[in-house]
């Protein structure tokens, strides 16, 4: 009787100890690393050099991205001795596996079909950096990328670490991709592209839609999207990513500031950086204090702060005639007196708080027209600027100036008004001598024992110093300290261009004038933020509005208050 029971206690053991093992190896099987060619074995590619076979194409991609309404995007470039080279390949994939590589260099022009669904804002265009991908396709093609997400903002809102496209692949599709310099560097121009160049390209497109729809579900299931069902949670995709279209995903983020010093974490790493004054100060007091502002005989002209208010009092140009709210009546008579709904706006009391999204605890001011233009602009379209002045709270203000460059490089094209990106352009140039001997001398001194200079590299450093200092017959470690000391000269760039001024100049002699300057970024600002607190009778048409009402309210020319 014992050693039946003995049998089948041993029996049960040796049974749950292969059930034990089989599921191990299914389960290390499943999740094992697999590279992108065994993995990704399952894609249609179809490689387009024609506006027909586009057209075939593009079809079939509007047909599948119904469901997850995106595509994964990728470009491909060839950069000779520095320089980039238009555009050549652009890559879209569905979530389905069918990807369209797009070869622009041997087509004449980007074709219709392929511009409308670039150009299509219902459909994001989701991978890692794609913004700058965008920025190339329109210097290159005039082609606008919208609806771009840079998946890592996803990663990072799922508690991943947001590396690269390769990392991601890795941690979240256990897919591993080939990144070997040597395919990434390789000719994307050639007649005919290698199996290994189709498959990268493809791989790169599809894997990014798939670590798209795979972080969107996994944060659905952890937040109130869970209580629906999945084709449900796609139907309200715009709420998930409104915050990051068109982003950009900057690595470098603050983690904690203490006094003036601030952690910032970059890469995995963290370190010390002694804070500068950011020129868009968050606010913390009240912008909008509301005070009231009347003429001699009663009449409303205007809500101001205090301080505008209290100008005129310590002036003898006023008297306070009430105090809630605070109310000051001008001993004077004003140029001009409010009329029309240009007149009633500048009466209104206006609340402190972000007019995207509503937030009350902090924030910035935001210029809906940029000071580099409107600096530029005629005295008499500077008077009034406020309206076009309004509150952000700190993470609307970085969304919508990262949103305004797309407008800017757009004005830089039609302007002929570069944006200063290259050493050349700048207002100011560094004497490029001294910093190339500055930077040989530093790499020399502080290379380490892990990181030592290859001979030919440091013979190189060692003569660039001996050519300056040309009476030293070899490099000392004293030379090497006086040379990483070298004060870096700055001069005025002769031949520099302020690109606001060539833009307001442009539109000057435009017509509509300046005007239509204005009212495109007032519409920039209105469809690239969707703002719901907008002030009342705020409008994109308010200098032609206030220039055909004749409004026209001025103060006393005294040098102090024009300091207000």
């Amino acid at each position: 009787m014992e050693s039946s029971k003995i049998k089948v206690g041993v029996t049960s053991a040796a049974i749950a100890l292969t059930c034990a093992g089989i599921t191990y190896v299914v389960l290390r099987y499943k999740y094992r690393l697999r590279d992108a060619a065994e993995a990704l074995n399952y894609l249609t590619v179809k490689t387009v050099t024609t506006e027909k076979v586009c057209d075939e194409v593009i079809n079939v991609i509007r047909r599948r991205t119904k469901i997850h309404k995106a595509v994964g995007f990728d470009c491909e470039w060839v950069t000779e001795r520095g320089r980039r080279h238009p555009v050549a390949l652009v890559q879209l994939s569905t979530f389905d596996g069918f990807c369209g590589l797009f070869r622009l260099n041997l087509m004449a022009t980007v074709p219709n079909s392929l511009k409308s669904l670039l150009e299509d804002e219902t459909i994001y265009k989701v991978g890692v950096a794609a913004t700058d991908d965008a920025k190339y396709l329109y210097q290159d093609y005039s082609v606008t990328l919208k609806s771009t997400i840079d998946i890592r903002h996803l990663a990072e809102l799922c508690s991943y670490n947001p590396g690269g496209l390769a990392a991601l692949s890795k941690s979240l599709l256990r897919v591993v991709l080939d990144k070997s310099w040597r395919i990434r560097c390789s000719n994307w121009e050639a007649d005919e592209l290698t199996h290994r160049q189709i498959n990268y390209a493809a791989a790169d497109a599809h894997v990014a839609i798939k670590i798209f729809v795979c972080l969107v579900n996994q944060y659905s299931k952890s937040t109130i999207l869970s209580l629906l069902n999945n084709n449900n949670i796609w139907n309200n995709l715009d709420k998930l990513c409104a915050n990051y279209v068109d982003v950009n995903f900057k690595t470098k983020q603050t983690v904690k500031q203490k006094g003036d010093v601030t952690k910032e974490r970059k890469e995995g790493k963290v370190k010390d950086v002694r804070s500068k004054r950011y020129p868009h100060a968050t606010r913390s007091k009240p912008l909008y204090h509301n005070c009231y502002l009347e003429a001699p005989d009663g009449e409303m002209l205007c809500t101001c702060d205090n301080k505008k208010a209290m100008w005129y009092v310590e002036k003898e140009l006023a008297d306070v005639v009430g105090k809630e709210p605070l109310t000051v009546r001008l001993r004077f008579e004003p140029a001009g007196r409010s009329v029309g709904d240009v007149g009633r706006y500048y009466q209104l009391t206006k609340e402190n708080k972000c007019v995207v999204c509503g937030k009350t605890e902090s924030y910035i001011r935001k210029n809906v027209v940029p000071r580099e233009y409107r600096k530029y602009f005629p005295e008499i379209m500077k008077d009034h600027s406020s309206h076009d002045v309004v509150l952000l709270c700190a993470d609307c203000h970085q969304t919508s100036n990262m949103r305004d460059q797309v407008v800017r490089e757009r004005l830089a094209a039609l302007c002929n008004a570069p944006l200063s990106l290259k050493a050349d352009q700048a207002k100011y140039i560094e004497d490029m001598d001294c910093k190339k001997i500055r930077s040989a001398a530093r790499a020399l001194l502080y290379q380490t024992r892990k990181h030592v200079l290859p001979d030919a590299r440091r013979e190189e450093l060692e003569n660039i110093i001996l050519q300056h200092y040309p009476q030293n017959d070899e490099v000392t470690e004293e030379l090497l300290v006086e040379a990483a000391k070298i004060q870096v000269v700055s001069f005025e760039n002769a031949d520099y261009e302020s690109h606001g001024l060539k833009v307001v100049e442009y539109y000057f002699n435009k017509e509509g004038g300046l005007l239509r300057l204005e009212e495109l970024w007032r519409e920039h600002f209105l469809t690239s933020m969707k703002p719901k607190y907008m002030p009342d009778l705020w409008s994109v048409k308010h200098n032609e509005e206030r220039r055909n009402s004749s409004l026209r309210f001025t103060r006393p020319r005294l040098t102090s208050a024009n300091q207000l």
